[in-house]
Parts: C-alpha cells; sequence; structure tokens
C-alpha cells in the first residue's frame, strides 16, 4: 500500500492530533538533556515609589462577560498552552524562588506558614487599634442602599473612618462572624487585608452629616435624608434591647485606586510588570479560598489602594460571604459545586427530565444560623467550583495548588480557635462547629494537594556528631499528621552529571540523608561540583512510589555542601 492511498483511510483528526503531538514533543523535548539547575532572579522590587496611577473602576458586567465568554474562547485557541498540557510542561508561576516559594511583595507578606505566628498575633491579624468609639457620637459620612447588604460609613468622635457592615435580619453574627474570622485567616497566611473589628452600638449614637452622599435602592445618587438611614437601620438585624452588631471596616491608609484584576498587569503602576495569571499568590488562594468556602473570588472583591510611601498595595476585601455565609442569607447548596454556568450538569437534569439530581439538592441541615451552611461532608478541593472563572485560579499548576495547601496546613487547631473567637459567637456549640468543620476541610484540602507532589519541605544542611555532612528535610505529611513516620519511606538519588553517585533508601523515622565525603564525586578542575538529589516518598509497604522531586546542591573545594534550590 502507497503512503498516498494510507494517508486517505487516516481520519483526519487523526493526523491533526498526530502534528500536534509531534511539534509539541520536539518544541518541549528536542533540546533535551542534562543542564545545570539556574537560581531564579529576583523580581524587582515593587513597593519602589512610582507616581501615582489613575483611580478606576471596573465595568463588573462587562469583567464578568469576559471571563464566562470571551477568556474561554481565548484558552480554546490558545495552541501553545495544549502544546504545554500534552508535554506535562506547564506554565508556572513567574514570582518564586529557588525554593518555589514567594518573595515578599506589595501582594503578599509571607507569615504563618514561614514562621508561626502566636495565638496573640491570629487574634490580632492586620489590627492597630481596637475600632471606633463607641463612647460617643458616630457621625454618617457615606451610605448605600441598593445591592443585597446595606451599609454606610461613620466618623467616630477620633476622626477615624469606618465602612459599617451588619448581618441578614434573622441570622445574627451570620455575616459579621465570618467577616472577621476570615480576615483573621487570610491575613495569617499572607495576604493584605482591611482592619475589620466587631462593634456592637445603639442606633441612638449615629448623627447624619450634612451633604451625605447617597445611592438609594434604585441605583439613583443623590443626598441622604434622615429617613434614609432610618430605611437601612430597619433592614438591620437588632437584639431585643434595640443594639446592632456590626462590623467596622476602617479605611485603609492612602488613596484608593481601584479593583485588580487577575490577569493582566496595571498599566499605570511601573511596578506591576508580572501578569497576574502568573503570581503564585493569586494561583495558590484557589486553595485557601476553596478551605474558607470564598467563592466570589472576582476583581470587586478586592483593592488597589496608593500608599502614602509612594506605590500600591494589593488588597482582598468584603468576606462576608465565606464560610456559611452568603452576606444576605446562608451559604446556598450549589456554592462550590457550580458556578454561574455549568452545561453539563444542566443538560443531566433537563435529559432526564428532572429525574437527576444534584448531591447538593438533598435538604440541607442549617443547625446553627449564626454559621449558616458549612460543611466538610461533600467538600472536594479539586473540584471546587467558583461562580465566575478566575484566570489565575485557571493557570493554577500542582506546585501553585500545593503552596496554597502550605498556607492552609500551617494552621493548628490551636490557631483556627484563636481566629473563631474573634467571631464572638454567643453560641458555644456553634463556634465549635465552626471550628470542626475548618480542622476536617482542612485536612482534606491537605491529604489531597500534598499527595499531588512530594511534600517534603524545610531542607537544611548538617554535619552529625561525627562529622558526617547530611541533607535534611521536614515531610509535611507527616508533621501535620496526615500520615505517619512508620509508614513512609524514601528514596534518595544523588547524581552528578546523571551518574547516580550513591542511593539509599531511608526509614520514616530518619529524615536526613547521607552525603559523601568526596570519594565518590568525581574529580574536577572546577572551583564546585553541581549535584542532584532526586527523592521520591512510598506510603506503607504495599503504597506505590510517588514522583520524583530534585534538589540542587553545590560541592564547593572545601568539601562543604551548599544548598542552590529544588524543582518539585
Amino acid at each position: 500500500m502507497t503512503i498516498k492511498r494510507l494517508c486517505t483511510r487516516i481520519p483526519l483528526r487523526v493526523i491533526r492530533r498526530g502534528i500536534i503531538f509531534v511539534f509539541g514533543w520536539a518544541l518541549f523535548t528536542g533540546c533535551g538533556g542534562a543542564s545545570q539547575f539556574v537560581i531564579p532572579n529576583p523580581p524587582p522590587d515593587d513597593c519602589r515609589p512610582v507616581p501615582e496611577p489613575k483611580s478606576r473602576e471596573i465595568n463588573l458586567a462587562g469583567d464578568n462577560v469576559d471571563k464566562l465568554f470571551t477568556l474561554q474562547i481565548q484558552r480554546f485557541f490558545d495552541i501553545s498552552r495544549h502544546l504545554r498540557s500534552l508535554s506535562g510542561s506547564p506554565r508556572q508561576a513567574l514570582n518564586t524562588d529557588a525554593f518555589d516559594e514567594v518573595f515578599n511583595s506589595s501582594w503578599f507578606t509571607n507569615r504563618n506558614a514561614r514562621q508561626r505566628l502566636s495565638l496573640e498575633d491570629i487574634a490580632r491579624g492586620p489590627d492597630t487599634e481596637t475600632g471606633p468609639d463607641t463612647s460617643g457620637l458616630w457621625t454618617v459620612v457615606r451610605a448605600k442602599a441598593q445591592g443585597v447588604t446595606p451599609g454606610f460609613s461613620i466618623q467616630d468622635s477620633r476622626g477615624g473612618i469606618y465602612l459599617l457592615k451588619f448581618d441578614p435580619p434573622g441570622y445574627p453574627e451570620l455575616a459579621t462572624g465570618a467577616e472577621v474570622v476570615s480576615t483573621k485567616l487570610f491575613y495569617a497566611a499572607g495576604y493584605n487585608v482591611p482592619e475589620n473589628y466587631l462593634v456592637y452600638f445603639h442606633p441612638d449614637i449615629l448623627r447624619l452629616g450634612e451633604k451625605v452622599k447617597f445611592t438609594d435602592r434604585y441605583g439613583k445618587d443623590r443626598f441622604m435624608a434622615e429617613e434614609d438611614l432610618a430605611e437601612i437601620l430597619s433592614r438591620i438585624e437588632k437584639s431585643p434591647a434595640g443594639r446592632i452588631r456590626a462590623v467596622a471596616s476602617k479605611y485603609l491608609p492612602g488613596k484608593p485606586m481601584g479593583s485588580f484584576k487577575y490577569e493582566g498587569v496595571r498599566k499605570d503602576d511601573p511596578n506591576d510588570v508580572i501578569r497576574h495569571e502568573h503570581r503564585r499568590e493569586l494561583r495558590g488562594l484557589k486553595v485557601m479560598a476553596a478551605w474558607l468556602n470564598h467563592f466570589d473570588t472576582k476583581a470587586g472583591n478586592s483593592l488597589d489602594v496608593y500608599l502614602p510611601e509612594g506605590y500600591v498595595r494589593h488588597y482582598l476585601i468584603d468576606f462576608g460571604s465565606t464560610l456559611g455565609s452568603q452576606g444576605d442569607e446562608p451559604m446556598p447548596g450549589e456554592i462550590g459545586h457550580e458556578g454561574v454556568t455549568d452545561p453539563g450538569k444542566v443538560f443531566k437534569t433537563i435529559g432526564s427530565l428532572g429525574i437527576y439530581k444534584r448531591h447538593w439538592e438533598r435538604e440541607r441541615n442549617i443547625r446553627f444560623p449564626s454559621i449558616g451552611f458549612f460543611e466538610s461532608q461533600d467538600f472536594q478541593p479539586q473540584k471546587y467550583r467558583y461562580i465566575l472563572p478566575n484566570p489565575a485560579f485557571m493557570n493554577a499548576t500542582d506546585r501553585d495548588h500545593y503552596w496554597g495547601a502550605k498556607l492552609v496546613m500551617s494552621f493548628t487547631e490551636e490557631q483556627i480557635r484563636a481566629a473563631v473567637a474573634q467571631g464572638q459567637y454567643s453560641d458555644p456549640q456553634a463556634a465549635e462547629f465552626l471550628i470542626r468543620t475548618l480542622v476536617e476541610r482542612r485536612d482534606i484540602v491537605g491529604r489531597y494537594w500534598l499527595s499531588r507532589v512530594p511534600p517534603l519541605d524545610e531542607f537544611y544542611l548538617r554535619n552529625s556528631a561525627s562529622g558526617e555532612p547530611a541533607l535534611c528535610f521536614t515531610d509535611l505529611a507527616v508533621q501535620t499528621g496526615l500520615e505517619t513516620s512508620p509508614g513512609s519511606t524514601y528514596e534518595c538519588e544523588l547524581r552528578q552529571n546523571g551518574r547516580v553517585v550513591s542511593a539509599v533508601q531511608l526509614p520514616g523515622e530518619r529524615a536526613c540523608i547521607p552525603l559523601p565525603r568526596g570519594e565518590e564525586i568525581s574529580e574536577r578542575s572546577e572551583k564546585e561540583v553541581s549535584l542532584e538529589m532526586k527523592i521520591r516518598v512510598r506510603r506503607g509497604l504495599q503504597g506505590k512510589w510517588g514522583n520524583w522531586m530534585s534538589i540542587y546542591l553545590a560541592r564547593e573545594a572545601s568539601g562543604q555542601y551548599r544548598l542552590l534550590g529544588l524543582n518539585r
């Protein structure tokens, strides 16, 4: 059979797939071969003084359309992304160091996962004071009535300005508790968040300021009247004594610049040079957000602020729709399971004439009105669905997920208790339920994402008592109680130019790999020798070996070892 006749019998779609596969393989492996580990350069300092950008307002409706349609079309026709996926080489985050960690920046500050915070630090969070002064009068300086949650801003007797947020009628402590607890946890993880204080006050301390700008429930901008304030207060949950519980969110220092997007860069900010969808802290936020049921990670829940120091800091804001709260009601059952559009499940329902039921459509059990609907029973972090597609989340790789899981797993039960205590729940059983659910969801996150890559971290070099050098590490799965030392085995191979210099299997009780003194390493004329330590993990005697990870070292002419970096 001739080649021509053979080709005419092969379906066109097979030929196309073959061309894509061959091209991708050539592109990503054609220049293969051993290479030296290159220590990445740190990104430019993004806290340098720059000219003040222009304040902007993102068209949220247009942004939603972009996420639902434009972004999907662009990804479908992104040939390079498909080729990287075929080759198993997705584009990694662009702002990580040699050990795959994030640099401190105007976006993120390494906190609990880098060095465990005290319980006092967890409870304090971003707070620098005690909140608005409730002993004097409060002047209403701004308000809104439209939307699901009314609110207004006040200036206290000390001159501080705060945005007040309230609980929905019938659900005391629901939104305010979620706001405060999530604020503490996001801050401890490393994100920039506002200072959010729980306050209790009587409406009698409120005074309407002069010419207060107001957007009424019909979207009309005008000056506020006394009856407008009374109407807002009538829609707010109150205690039998008439007191109101609220979150007082302190105005951020500096000038608001509008929201940030989860893709692209802010062109009028010279410090913003890394595309947002390729920032590790935004990709890894996907895991933190799933843990805390923060389904609404759109641009509108973020804020850029131009600080007095002369640069832009990037904040996450508005956590009233997290945990079991949707702000104006308990969290609906579909949250986390379906987004705004989920054609597959919709077609299943229509095609089965309604017989097919989503698992979240079962009767929900809301035990505590102050907590709402928050569970761990059906929580699957890898399948968690956000209300809208998020470009940073869609670009997240297993390494980003692992980093995000490290943030989540860094919280001990005691730290979670300290954060929940700041929600000031009046029912101890409700607080205990929230703590237990957060711990269970935390462990579900860890069990899944820490099994996708070797969870070995915190590498360091040491000499034993006999002077033998060793490479030591922490097994995060063992450290956090997800796995046990007796049930773990580590296979280690030290390589030089692809040649195995030494190999050893270590039981889980030993997390230090002996390094050769130098006899096994070939002599070279250079001042130092580059080495690669490959490690993989097996859980249980009959378990499968996990993927390899590599730690890169240099052995100096003096015989001392030096860590260079790693690759998961």
